[in-house]
């Protein structure tokens, strides 16, 4: 019998999740599920917030409606395949019913989603999951939403009591940051430490998780997938490596498809000198527990 135990891939947006999620779902045995906790999703959810935290002091009946919400999106289940079905419009629909009714039984669900990054922990507990999340430069990500132009908008932290107690350090500067709307630099800054400060707390908890460095997957793609496969027990063939090569030496940045190793410093020609020293000097205080000056 294969191993359905499934699969979390989280960090940030922003970070390399899609990819590695697709990478390691490579494997023919692996079934890649995209962002149930994104909000955007055109799915039915019991989800109200951008990051939702959900913990384990949480309401039983809170809890029990977000574990059926992603039980019936990871198995094999009468209430995840019936919402399936209710999709179909035509042929075409019955063929991805059909694919998707058979991954559902017999593949290795793996959940790719840095929206859910605050609730991991929980979510690995409640499905026995392994996690792998990875970090990202502040800078390289910072510069990625400027380019992007992704602003973020933290009242949906403040609305989460029990997130911002466990954000304490940053609490007062998210419910500035609600009112006055900074720019894009600043506001990168913030979500950036606001995640890995989650993240770092996930480092001491959790030893058994997988953290990997962006950076790192860029410079030594092959060896260091062959790493995650191998702590994953995944098969890591010589088509995955194939594959794995091709989706890192492309001389051009298509989707999924890029010069890895070129990629990791296009951050410095996509910020200023002003905007590399702001965002070293204010994220120093978590970034220097994933890289050094070296890094800089």
């Amino acid at each position: 019998m294969s191993n359905k135990k499934p699969i979390i891939v989280t960090g940030t947006h922003r970070s390399g999740t899609t990819w590695v999620g697709q990478m390691i779902a490579l494997d023919k045995n692996v079934r890649y599920i995209h962002e149930p906790f994104n909000i955007d999703e055109p799915r039915i959810h019991p989800l109200k917030f951008w990051f939702e935290y959900i913990s384990f002091d949480d309401p039983e009946e809170r809890q029990k409606e977000i574990y059926e919400f992603i039980d019936e999106i990871l198995d094999f289940n009468l209430k995840g395949v019936s919402k399936d079905f209710k999709k179909i419009n035509g042929p075409r629909d019955i063929l991805r019913f059909i694919k998707d009714t058979y991954e559902r039984i017999n593949k290795r669900p793996l959940l790719k989603d840095p929206i859910a990054v605050m609730s991991a922990d929980w979510i690995a507990k409640k499905f026995n999951a392994d996690v792998v999340a990875l970090i990202r430069h502040p800078a390289s990500f910072i510069a990625s939403i400027k380019v992007k132009d992704w602003e973020h908008f933290f009242h949906h932290f403040i609305e989460q009591e029990k997130l911002m107690n466990l954000l304490g350090p940053y609490a007062d500067k998210i419910r500035k940051y609600s009112e006055l709307h900074p720019d894009i630099i600043d506001q990168g800054i913030l979500l950036w430490n606001i995640i890995y400060y989650r993240i770092s707390q996930y480092q001491k908890a959790h030893p058994e998780w997988m953290f990997i460095r962006h950076e790192d997957l860029s410079l030594d793609p092959v060896n260091e997938y062959k790493k995650i496969y191998e702590k994953l027990g995944l098969n890591f063939t010589s088509k995955v490596e194939n594959k794995i090569i091709d989706s890192t030496s492309s001389k051009k940045a298509e989707h999924l498809k890029r010069d890895s190793k070129k990629n990791i410093l296009t951050w410095k020609n996509r910020l200023s000198e002003e905007e590399i020293k702001r965002i070293k000097k204010d994220t120093q205080e978590v970034s220097s527990q994933f890289y050094g000056e070296n890094d800089w």
